[in-house]
């Protein structure tokens, strides 16, 4: 990722990303969910972060306002997969921000609408989002292509396969779904045509490993293979992660003790994404 430009943040937001943060960690305290907890939110945030530096050498700078309404945005957008697993978790995490809102009234003291309809709708993958400059509303689309760049790389395949097994989708059917759903993501990223060459290139990389993994499963089935050094880690990751006390980063790191090659460089390679996208500064 490329290092961001202090001067997109203000001594404002400096302030405001440790309490977003904190108070999307206590809305998970509640609720296990470590694909899509708070730290999923701080990845987001800094991979919108990484975008915007771009955006910024491009000569696109979204105001003080804007970027503020961007981190409410993020810090909310799945908050709701607290209340449902469903795919239309977005008017919960709505509600939720409302909330936060209503208790906090002198936090934002502008128009915040731009914040609760990104929140709504980021899941909502429209072919190609509009993208005007400095417009409240360009969040939208920053946020859904932020959301989604966090669906690729080695943390993408784990989110994938905890989300989906607990949707209820079979471990056989695991790999037609994610890689149906991969592709309709990245299409979508695509079709923005506002977005930096740098940041697509960087995630049409994390896209094809990730999708890689998973066409490596479904070829071994097709094969009368069972892939199960790639089924080991998407099971060792649910025991580990998801029922039991590890977490994300200590779980990458297990996995670079293994002998196993194919273990050891998925864990590398998931630990230092993790080490880049989870700072909070």
């Amino acid at each position: 990722m490329s290092s961001v430009n202090p001067a997109i943040l203000s001594g404002f937001h400096l302030e405001l990303l440790p309490l977003l943060f904190q108070h999307c960690r206590s809305l998970f305290a509640g609720s296990h969910l470590p694909s899509h907890d708070h730290y999923h939110h701080l990845r987001v945030w800094n991979y919108a972060m990484d975008l915007l530096s771009e955006l910024w050498g491009n000569g696109i700078k979204l105001n003080e306002n804007d970027i503020s309404l961007l981190m409410l945005a993020t810090f909310f957008h799945d908050t709701g997969l607290t209340k449902t697993l469903d795919k239309d978790h977005g008017t919960e995490s709505h509600l939720l921000c409302q909330d936060f809102l209503n208790r906090n009234p002198s936090l934002f003291p502008f128009d915040v609408s731009p914040a609760l309809h990104a929140i709504e709708l980021h899941d909502k993958k429209e072919p190609q989002l509009p993208f005007g400059g400095n417009h409240c509303m360009d969040i939208l689309p920053i946020l859904s292509v932020c959301d989604d760049a966090d669906a690729y790389g080695p943390a993408g395949v784990l989110r994938y396969a905890e989300i989906y097994l607990l949707r209820g989708i079979t471990v056989d059917a695991l790999p037609d779904r994610v890689l149906k759903n991969m592709a309709y993501r990245f299409n979508f990223l695509l079709a923005q045509k506002w977005i930096p060459e740098k940041f697509m290139l960087r995630h049409h990389a994390r896209y094809r490993y990730a999708e890689k993994y998973y066409k490596a499963i479904k070829e071994n089935r097709e094969l009368g293979k069972k892939d199960t050094v790639r089924f080991e880690i998407i099971d060792s990751y649910m025991k580990q992660v998801y029922y039991g006390n590890t977490g994300f980063m200590e779980f990458a790191a297990s996995l670079n003790e293994s002998t196993d090659k194919t273990k050891n460089d998925f864990g590398s390679k998931l630990f230092a994404e993790l080490q880049q996208t989870m700072a909070i500064s």
